[in-house]
């Protein structure tokens, strides 16, 4: 009988020291993405996780999964939805099929430059872009960086809208992007960015809307010879969260990662901004054309497109144009 009390005190211990630990296990968040490490994605993920560790104390472990390594856009944004995964950062054109507004980002020359881009995008009405998420399970948390797009080539320069008149350029998997090259007479050759490399190596493309970043970070200026400012689109990012996961954590770690994401979203623009300059120092360095053509010619064409994208956007997508339309005039 004693021993029997013995066994049973020692196997209440036990059970008690194994609670507490279980009590005292970090709440994991998991965040993935497509891109390398040298990209805002990751710089941001980081920041991000540096902070919530850090403010939280320890009670939270968050994992960066950077590459693929958790599935393409369109799977994180499925698991973001389904709760499989805690957020992503990802394009707004691997969601345009889910929230058909996001479409109006996708117009080519949407806006004139970046910094328009990001002046309209960061302020009330950007603020209100990101809660169109909300009904599709995700919270909408920022706006990440913003890549301008501009042309590289493997062997034909682009300087008049002429030159795009049957080159095969990848865009992004979108019906926005194809209908924007449809309308310059392009090929437009829809096709995974990790597919990217390869094919304008083998000539499977003769070019690819890329990003100066981009040009460095992911080799690009290895199998480029020309770089032309078309400014095409400023292609959007934002990070998201699962609903039901971000609901499931205690207040304040609510608190904690809505904090931090402002701080996290900054240092990896700031991260952003210099790998752009440093992919266009590199690219005049390597010998690579820089091309700054008249765009005048270019949006007076691709803004033909506009009204097929448009018929796809969504009840509200021409509402929102005009929105953009005011927001831009508004700085001026």
């Amino acid at each position: 009988m004693k021993l029997l009390k013995t066994l049973s005190a020692a196997l209440a211990g036990l059970t008690m020291m194994a609670g507490a630990a279980h009590a005292q296990a970090p709440i994991e968040i998991n965040i993935g993405h497509v891109l390398s490490e040298r990209s805002f994605y990751h710089v941001a993920g980081l920041r991000l996780k540096e902070l919530v560790e850090q403010r939280s104390n320890g009670r939270v472990r968050v994992n960066i999964q950077c590459c693929g390594a958790l599935g393409n856009e369109g799977r994180l944004i499925q698991s973001v939805r389904t709760g499989v995964i805690d957020g992503a950062f990802h394009g707004l054109g691997s969601i345009e099929g889910t929230i058909p507004e996001y479409r109006v980002l996708s117009l080519p020359h949407i806006f004139d430059n970046h910094a328009q881009a990001e002046r309209v995008l960061r302020g009330p009405l950007g603020d209100r872009l990101l809660r169109l998420v909300e009904p599709h399970g995700m919270i909408g948390l920022a706006f990440g960086a913003i890549f301008e797009r501009n042309l590289a080539t493997r062997d034909k320069p682009v300087r008049t809208v002429e030159d795009l008149r049957a080159l095969k350029v990848r865009v992004l998997q979108t019906p926005a992007w194809v209908l924007a090259y449809q309308a310059v007479g392009s090929q437009p050759t829809p096709m995974p960015y990790g597919e990217v490399f390869i094919a304008m190596q083998n000539g499977v493309v003769d070019g690819a809307e890329l990003s100066a970043d981009a040009m460095i970070a992911d080799r690009f200026i290895e199998v480029s010879r020309h770089f032309s400012i078309t400014r095409f689109h400023q292609s959007t990012t934002m990070f998201v969260m699962s609903q039901a996961r971000f609901g499931a954590l205690p207040a304040d770690i609510q608190a904690i990662v809505r904090a931090a994401v402002p701080d996290a979203v900054r240092a990896g623009l700031e991260f952003h901004a210099r790998l752009n300059e440093d992919g266009m120092t590199q690219m005049r360095a390597r010998g690579l054309q820089i091309i700054e053509p008249d765009l005048a010619p270019f949006r007076e064409v691709t803004r033909r497109s506009w009204d097929g994208i448009l018929n796809d956007a969504g009840p509200n997508g021409r509402a929102l144009v005009q929105e953009i339309e005011a927001a831009k005039r508004a700085q001026n």
